[in-house]
């Protein structure tokens, strides 16, 4: 699944597409736990890379039923969603309830289902199983109904199986598929886009989209004043003008954090079509740029630019770009807007009067007007806002929730106090009515994190580690709009609120930065640790010496010796050189820190060195530590005095070190109470760990050791370690065991050792993990459980997928009373023991892939609570007439069962069945009995070598809406198949005894997709005009028989379809009433002498295959198609001549047309991109081919004899 081109995860509706461009391209929702730090994290950075402007959601800690507002906005704000479910995702109800609502909202929705059969989302089984389970006991019925609702549709949507895929593979076929859908997604305005028209006429006239010439605007203003507003809305009204285009947000701050060089990879990885390469210096990413937009009009918007080598790097001239190219900047100083590359330049000034009340409105009171009550204060705060658009967000937001008059009155007099177009003064004013500790974690935030990716979920643990609410802190900024939850749950705020909370910062000592609470510039930082100027007034430091430089002293030294070869340079070059080789050392590297610099720094919290060396006595660092991130430390081990500290949060991923901390570290940390502050380590990807040490007396919630892929050995302490939830040791490949003894593990909830793949057994004794949920096993060499694994009576998702070895599960396994989700597909099994009809709460049950299994218990009939059962790719021969007893199944995967011939009676008693796969069997017929499943949406029956008819039972299935019939040999479809008026997608592919539609296919009111390519059918019935509907219609014949081969012989003419090809298709009159009809493959019809007119009256056509027909002329009429953007007609040997086209082509195809002898001017395709003539032997000249401003490509292989034509008018382009 997932390469197929397929609409089923696309949900059309004319009522869920905003006018305006979608905020979000993607919203991504997954259980943290189980993918943030792998598969997610891989996704989330390439869907970045390739400009794709992803919402990364990732639950924090459990919070009711209820989805927090901004995420439900962010959802509705997104063109599609992507869901990552993983054997955890419906333990979270936020998981859940995002789910929902983004199917609710109709949009496109591509399901992954990570290391999870889909047949079990499908119907809650397995891993779901207990979840949904507990949700009943605590959740009202008609909630946990929908959930469950949301899951089984998700399940049915073709998405991607973690299981059958490289992980690399996948991600590419996912991030291509959302870039092919998502390509005229609009972006995100506004939550409310007041005052934008009037300024978008002005603007849409300056840039005159269908003008020639490259044009570049500038907007100037100051922050706040909604450049990148107007930028967005601009970028979306020409976007569909342009095949290529690139909006790059937030070039100052990103080109500060990452270098200009990320930002020429995020422009080329827009315009390009295939992966941009890795660029290492500016001047190579101004090379590949110009070579990416030489050639094509590109829209191109910078967002924020303050420098002038900003603008060099990515638009430094506008001979860089294509005819037709429009380039819109926006900056807050007009001076880096250079007179000799911007041709107009537009200052944004505030809303007038009218709409800034209007905006204030929305955001005090959720209406377009104030409270009557209200409107005399509302109309002076607004004046006194300047009609700044963040200001009134921000000030309305913080009125929200004061519904007394003095409470306004009072706001209103702070607001008086305020110079005149100070917006940071205005904000500061939310800032004031936050608590103490609100305050605290706002500049926390705006100093730290809000361009860190922050995930919600960490910023709580960080935060909990510093004795805060978190929680309600971070939900009553969101509600001021101070703070925003964007891409991914990550936290989110305006660059100007960020500003205000620096310079609150600031305003702490102008002077010296060492009394400040909170340090973030790397000089400011250094220069106080250099000096040791810390003071007890600093709370937090950020130093991160691994961000990417654009150019090194090393490099910029070269570069100045090869540039300017003066004496001078070349002694300077040489002088390091010589000092790098023979007189370094690392106390001479500007990188290193010594902890005496942090004396001084009592009340240090939040401490992140990352990729820095640090070396002294780590006695030193402040007692009040709680957050120390240190990616990238260069210790082989970490001193015993880091522990004696208060820290509570301790990331050193990335790490070279080999131990946590050295031998002499045990009789210290016993003395020393302070490790039980410790509970989240984060070690993962320290690829030199090679064993874990003793971890008594640490209480740690969470260790995360994944991809440490040297380590080998676990202490045995880690198995008494009570306060253990979350044990991540996923693909450690080197680990060969576990502790003995891990029975200690009481609150233990998640054990993940995916990919461990030389663990061959577990400990013996399992049942003291009482509170064990999720056990994941999957790609491990176990070859035998043990017995005590079955007396976890909490466990409810177990997932043992691709354990090779595994051949038996004992019979035990039926005391899993709360298991969910079982997961046993790849394995060795044989059999399954009756005892699995005894998992009462069992929702997913996945056996795909198990090549030794024959057959399947008849005790299966008693897991009433099943909804998805995956046999796919077995070897069972029957199943059992007990699953007719299955009430709940709603999935059942039969595809590619070999052996399978027959269906018991009993399966058409699956009444809650939705999604039925049975394509590849061996089955002959299917029983009439299936026409009672009327709820079944989907059914595959493709490739099912000896059946040769379908029963008219099918009429029955009236929520049916995908059918797949393909590779069959039935010879008719049923009369009742015009009763499935819920149909959208109809298969008849290569059906090759086909040869006629019941009439009653134009009952069929909801299909859309009709593919019929390779079949017998020449005649459609004249109801086919009634499929109002319809948007394909792929109807390709196979090519005569008589016609050259690929090896240029004769084919013969067995092929039942070419034995029924010898009278061309006929088509109805009705046909011309396909007014909804987009697309038309009618290659190898027959069609001969002159083309009906008709054709102009399919005014939706946007693609028209008429490849491989005899016709000799084209119908005048063909120009009335005012929207087709593609017209093929390669290998129709009898046309001689090309009418005029309409100027909408893209794209013409007239390849290997022997007989064409004239091309009607083809000056006014002003659109055509692709001309493709080869071997039209005949033509001589190509009248109006100089005016084709847009043609990227020209085939002319095999056209001698216009040869010469060509190049006389190609000499007219300048």
């Amino acid at each position: 699944m997932g390469d197929e081109d397929d609409d089923a995860a696309w949900f059309s509706s004319s009522n869920s597409t905003p006018s305006y461009r979608f905020r979000w391209d993607v919203f991504l929702s997954f259980r943290g736990e189980d993918t943030r730090h792998n598969f997610t994290e891989r996704l989330y950075n390439e869907l970045v890379l390739r400009g794709v402007r992803t919402f990364r959601d990732d639950e924090g800690l459990e919070r009711g039923e209820e989805i927090a507002p901004s995420l439900v906005d962010a959802i509705k704000d997104s063109a599609a969603s992507i869901a990552v479910i993983s054997e955890n995702y419906a333990n979270s109800k936020w998981c859940l309830e995002e789910l929902a609502v983004i199917l609710e909202c109709k949009r496109l929705m591509l399901p992954v289902f990570y290391e999870v059969d889909p047949s079990d989302v499908r119907r809650q089984k397995g891993p779901f199983e207990k979840d949904f389970g507990n949700h009943d006991t605590d959740v009202a019925a008609d909630k946990v109904s929908r959930w469950r609702d949301a899951m089984s549709r998700a399940g049915r949507i073709s998405g991607w199986d973690s299981r059958t895929w490289n992980e690399l593979d996948l991600i590419h076929s996912l991030v291509k598929k959302i870039m092919a859908k998502l390509n005229d997604t609009p972006l995100g305005v506004a939550k409310y886009p007041v005052g934008l028209s009037s300024r978008l006429d002005i603007l849409l006239r300056k840039l005159d989209v269908k003008g020639n010439g490259v044009q570049i605007i500038g907007f100037h203003g100051m922050g706040g004043i909604g450049k990148t507003t107007l930028a967005k809305a601009l970028f979306n009204k020409l976007v569909s003008h342009f095949k290529t285009r690139s909006f790059i947000s937030n070039v100052r701050q990103i080109s500060q954090d990452s270098g200009l060089t990320y930002l020429q990879s995020k422009f080329l990885g827009d315009v390009n079509s295939t992966v941009p390469p890795t660029i290492h210096d500016i001047a190579r990413g101004i090379i590949y740029i110009k070579e990416a937009v030489h050639d094509k009009p590109v829209l191109l918007v910078l967002d924020d630019i303050d420098d002038a080598n900003q603008l060099n790097a990515l638009a430094g001239g506008r001979d860089w770009f294509y005819e037709g190219s429009r380039i819109i900047i926006t900056t807050r100083t007009k001076e880096v807007l250079p007179q000799n590359i911007v041709d107009e330049v537009y200052e944004v000034n505030g809303l007038i009067y009218p709409e800034a009340l209007q905006l204030f409105s929305y955001h005090a009171f959720g209406r377009e007007k104030p409270n009557m009550d209200f409107m005399k204060l509302s109309e002076q705060i607004v004046n006194l806002t300047g009609g700044l658009p963040l200001a009134l967000e921000v000030i309305g937001s913080s009125m929200f929730y004061k519904r007394r008059k003095t409470e306004w009155i009072d706001e209103l007099e702070k607001l008086k106090q305020i110079r005149p177009n100070h917006l940071q003064d205005v904000l500061e004013i939310s800032f004031k009515g936050l608590d103490d500790q609100e305050k605290r974690v706002f500049l926390d935030l705006a100093c730290f994190f809000v361009n860190s990716n922050l995930i919600r979920e960490d910023a709580i643990d960080i935060f909990k580690g510093c004795g805060f609410n978190a929680e309600v802190a971070i939900t009553d900024l969101t509600a001021r709009s101070l703070v925003k939850i964007i891409e991914g749950n990550v936290l989110w705020m305006h660059d100007q609120i960020r500003d205000m909370g620096r310079q609150i910062v600031q305003r702490e000592s102008y002077a010296d930065a060492g009394r400040r609470s909170r340090l973030w510039s790397q000089g400011e930082i250094m220069m106080v640790l250099k000096n040791r100027k810390g003071t007890r007034s600093i709370e937090g430091i950020t130093l991160d010496l691994g961000k990417k430089q654009e150019l090194s002293s090393e490099k910029a030294d070269k570069v100045n010796a090869r540039k300017f070869p003066g004496l001078e340079s070349a002694v300077i070059f040489l002088k390091k050189q010589y000092k790098k080789r023979f007189g370094h050392t690392a106390k001479e590297d500007g990188d290193l820190l010594n902890t005496e610099s942090f004396k001084g720094m009592v009340n240090l919290r939040l401490l992140q060195i990352n990729h820095a060396k640090l070396e002294g006595n780590f006695e030193i660092l402040p007692a009040e530590l709680k957050w120390l991130q240190w990616k990238g430390c260069p210790l082989e081990s970490l001193p015993s005095a880091l522990f004696s500290r208060d820290v509570a949060i301790l990331d050193i991923s990335q790490s070279s070190i080999v131990q946590l901390w050295g031998h002499s570290f045990v009789g210290h940390w016993q003395r020393n109470k302070m490790t039980k502050k410790l509970f989240v380590v984060n070690a993962s990807n320290c690829y030199h760990l090679k064993e874990i040490p003793d971890l008594s007396g640490f209480c740690l919630e969470k260790l995360i050791l994944e991809h440490c892929k040297g380590l080998v050995k676990i202490h045995h302490s880690l198995g008494d370690m009570g306060t253990l939830t979350y044990l991540n040791l996923k693909e450690c490949e080197n680990l060969l065991e576990l502790p003995s003894d891990i029975s200690g593990l009481r609150n233990l909830e998640k054990l993940i050792l995916s990919g461990c793949i030389h663990l061959r057994e577990l400990p013996e004794d399992l049942s003291g993990l009482r509170s064990l949920k999720e056990l994941l096993l999957d790609r491990t060499p176990i070859m035998k459980l043990p017995d005590t694994i079955f007396r976890l009576k909490n466990l409810e998702v177990f997932n043992l997928a691709d354990c090779y070895c595994l051949d038996l599960l004992p019979h035990s396994i039926g005391n899993l009373n709360s298991l969910r989700e079982l997961i046993l597909s790849g394995t060795a099994l044989q059999k399954l023991p009756d005892s699995i009809g005894n998992l009462s709460n069992l929702e997913l049950l996945n056996l795909r892939m198990c090549k030794s299994l024959t057959s399947i218990s008849n005790s299966i009939g008693n897991l009433t609570s099943l909804v998805e059962l995956c046999l796919g790719g077995s070897s069972i021969k029957e199943l059992p007439a007990s699953i007719g007893s299955i009430s709940h199944l709603k999935f059942l995967m039969l595809d590619h069962c070999r052996s399978l011939s027959k269906l018991p009676d009993s399966i058409g008693r699956l009444s809650s069945l939705v999604s039925l796969h049975l394509e590849g069997t061996q089955l002959k017929e299917i029983p009439d009995q299936v026409g009672a499943l009327n709820n079944l949406e989907q059914l595959k029956l493709g490739s099912i070598e000896l059946l040769d008819s379908i029963p008219g039972s099918i009429g029955g299935m009236l929520c049916l809406r995908d059918v797949e019939l393909d590779n069959l040999s039935i010879a008719e479809l049923p009369e009742s198949i015009g009763l499935l008026e819920r149909l959208d997608t109809l298969k008849l592919n290569n059906c090759k005894n086909l040869r006629k539609l019941p009439a009653s296919i134009g009952n069929l009111a909801s299909l859309r997709y009709l593919y019929m390519d390779k079949n017998a059918v020449t005649e459609l019935p004249d109801e086919i005009g009634r499929l109002s509907c319809l948007k394909v219609l792929r109807m390709a014949k196979q090519p005569d028989s008589g016609a050259p081969n690929n090896n240029g012989r004769e084919s013969n003419q067995t092929d039942l379809v070419a034995e029924h090809q010898i009278e061309p298709v006929v088509l109805p009159k009705s046909f011309s009433g396909l007014s909804s009809l987009e697309e038309l493959d009618a290659r190898s019809w027959r069609i001969s002498g002159k083309l009906s007119d008709d054709l102009e009256k399919l005014s939706s056509l946007q693609t028209l295959n008429l490849g491989d027909n005899d016709f000799r002329l084209l119908p005048s009429s063909l120009r009335g198609l005012s929207v087709l953007k593609k017209l093929l007609l390669p290998k129709c040997k009898e046309l001689k001549l090309l009418p005029p086209l309409p100027s909408s082509l893209v794209e013409l195809n007239v390849a290997n047309c022997y007989a064409l002898e004239y091309l009607a001017d083809i000056s006014s395709l002003g659109n055509l991109e692709e001309l493709q003539l080869t071997n039209c032997k005949k033509i001589t000249d190509i009248p109006g081919l100089e005016c084709l401003k847009s043609l990227r490509r020209l085939y002319t292989g095999g056209c001698n004899s216009c040869l010469p034509a060509i190049k006389k008018r190609l000499s007219k382009v300048s």
